[in-house]
């Protein structure tokens, strides 16, 4: 009988641990960038050195879960001089210069512990897909997007479980997603 319960358990811990291993690969695929998909910002940012123009207008849309907003920017030397639509709530001064350097802070920090580093129950997964125009370099369309997650091998989860107070993973600012921000650029050089 004791022989029996030994093999139960060691079968009980493999498969386990295989669950484990095969959850661990999907997420990892899941937050990888297809390199072939995207070009790196170095090879925008050179791109877009080579261009033949000073001046150009800008035309942002972008998608939230709460809504759409539009900006259409002219800009001379890559400062912007002129807004001629803004129905976003933020100042109206994206260059492809600011937006390149956006996207070198968005992927910065893919992911970040919650509530603290010090105590990190839930690990907060970032990701960010940018497509880039092949002649100019300027990106056509930048997706971000946030979701957290338990951090099952942190004892931090395990004793934040027992923690009236703690809302869980699913409930960090509401729904434990940041839905997606999708910025799609439209660009036109000016004479």
């Amino acid at each position: 009988m004791r022989n029996l319960l030994n093999r139960r358990g060691v079968r009980w811990l493999l498969a386990v641990g295989i669950v484990a291993v095969l959850a661990s690969c999907v997420g990892v695929l899941l937050l990888r960038r297809p390199a072939a998909a995207h070009d790196s910002v170095e090879m925008a940012r050179a791109r877009w050195a080579g261009r033949g123009f000073d001046a150009y207008t800008l035309t942002l849309r972008q998608e939230t879960r709460d809504g759409v907003c539009d900006q259409r920017i002219e800009t001379q030397g890559e400062r912007a001089t002129r807004a001629a639509r803004n129905s976003c709530g933020q100042p109206p001064n994206w260059t492809v210069t600011r937006l390149l350097n956006w996207i070198v802070e968005l992927e910065r920090t893919p992911s970040r512990c919650y509530p603290g580093p010090s105590a990190c129950a839930c690990q907060v997964m970032a990701s960010t897909m940018v497509s880039y125009d092949s002649a100019l370099g300027y990106p056509r369309t930048i997706t971000y997007e946030w979701r957290s997650r338990p951090n099952l091998i942190n004892p931090a989860y395990w004793r934040m479980l027992t923690d009236k107070t703690f809302p869980g993973c699913s409930n960090i600012q509401g729904s434990g997603t940041g839905g997606a921000l999708v910025v799609n650029v439209r660009l036109e050089p000016e004479p």
